[in-house]
């Protein structure tokens, strides 16, 4: 076992490094105060409260030093690094379990050499007081040294995680690209020729917005929704080139009224790119089947199926990708803390950057509402800490409700934000009782 040594100005020591071998690292709970008023001819009292104070961690080691002086160096090097009225970090480095214990004489020793560690999950702010070292004995002609030393907690009586910056990101699935245009809804009317073939347009640039997709083989997955029964099998024609493609027959259950969906994946050929044309034809024989409705097509690239969206060159594609990626209504801070993280005792702040223009803004972790009565322009970027309130760095703490939020480690810590936009926690930690 190893003990982390991180001082506030970024430098850090292993007390290894030092010739200490720690083995006992103990912590306490975190101390609890209550304040309390007895009053007269009253029994028991009010009690107002209780609050987490302080937490103390207690290390036990030992080191070796050859002669009186080589001891005498260690220790001072020791006050040094301990005795710090600034305070420090400290992290447990754990001895990997899977490492069998040996008894004394089963082996040539060296068993410590080969210890391996790893860090905990959290870390402490602390100081102590006054690290003792005491006298144990000559061990094989050298000096046998144990160290103790307590430690307690400064600012927060917990364990903390090392802060970062979080992107707080939705969970959005991988969306293909889309090259079919307007594709959200067509309705096929009767073309008026004998053969009953409706033809969609698709894209003038399918081929030339990708060059990697003149390759000798393409295979391209179709995808639609028809909202209508037919009476009859139908068949649809892909078309890339001047020569019809072989059809894809589908099979539609006479008398159904349910939404029918549509899997098809095409192999495309070199000979296909005589032309930049691309449209699909839906054949029926029958005209009573005219009109039906298209739905939610897709054509994309590969055989992966993906969920529906629009083509990037559609008018509602911008209204969707927002929607999408920036809908602050489907984002969940992960905290994974064991105790509350208050905005004002951890000292996190929030930075939304704003994708949506409004008159007002209502910015929600779960049932805390922090509000601002001002208006909102797309690209604007808010910053709250709880104590400050800023609008593209200027103050806006007067038309606010002066809210503060606190991450809470049984709840989903759900954003709800009537603005889209992007979220993310700057400082965030999880605080471990």
């Amino acid at each position: 076992m190893d003990l982390l040594i991180e001082k506030l100005d970024g430098s850090r020591y292993y007390l290894s490094q030092y010739k200490v071998l720690i083995t006992d690292f103990e912590e306490s709970a975190p101390s609890v105060t209550r304040n309390s008023k007895q009053l007269d001819q009253r029994n028991g009292s009010i009690d107002f409260g209780g609050w987490h104070t302080g937490k103390t961690i207690n290390i036990t080691g030992y080191y070796r030093a050859d002669d009186i002086d080589e001891e005498e160096t260690l220790r001072e090097r020791l006050y040094a690094l301990l005795s710090d009225p600034n305070g420090y970090y400290i992290t447990q480095l754990k001895t990997t379990p899977s490492v069998a214990m040996e008894r004394p004489g089963d082996t040539s020793g060296s068993y410590y050499d080969k210890l391996s560690n790893y860090p905990s999950h959290k870390r402490f702010l602390v100081y102590t007081e006054a690290p003792e070292m005491e006298l144990v004995g000559n061990v094989g002609g050298t000096l046998l040294y144990k160290l103790t030393a307590e430690f307690k907690t400064m600012k927060l009586p917990y364990g903390e995680s090392v802060p970062q910056d979080l992107d707080v990101k939705p969970n959005v699935p991988y969306y293909g690209r889309n090259y079919f245009l307007d594709s959200k809804t067509h309705t096929i009317t009767p073309p008026g020729t004998t053969n009953y073939d409706s033809q969609i347009f698709i894209s003038d640039g399918f081929w030339s917005n990708s060059n990697r997709l003149k390759s000798n083989n393409i295979r391209v997955s179709f995808t639609f929704t028809a909202k209508k029964a037919l009476t009859e099998v139908f068949k649809s024609n892909l078309f890339f080139s001047a020569s019809p493609y072989p059809s894809k027959p589908f099979s539609y259950p006479a008398g159904t009224t349910a939404p029918q969906k549509y899997e098809l994946v095409f192999n495309i050929t070199d000979s296909a790119f005589k032309t930049d044309n691309c449209f699909i034809r839906f054949q029926e024989k029958d005209t009573s089947d005219f009109p039906f409705v298209l739905e939610n097509a897709k054509l994309e690239i590969g055989t992966t199926f993906t969920d529906w969206s629009p083509a990037p060159e559609d008018q509602d594609y911008n209204e969707w990708y927002l929607d999408t990626y920036y809908n602050t209504n489907n984002l969940f801070i992960p905290y994974s803390g064991s105790v509350p993280c208050n905005q004002l005792e951890q000292g996190f702040a929030i930075e939304m950057t704003a994708k949506g223009a409004a008159s007002s803004l209502s910015f929600k972790i779960d049932d805390t509402e922090l509000t601002y009565s001002g208006a909102i322009a797309a690209g604007e970027v808010f910053m709250f800490s709880g104590f400050s309130y800023t609008q593209n760095k200027l103050s806006i703490v007067s038309k606010t409700n002066k809210a503060y939020f606190i991450l809470q480690p049984d709840k989903p810590n759900r954003i709800t934000c009537n603005v889209p936009g992007t979220v993310r926690i700057l400082g965030f930690q999880n605080i471990y009782a």
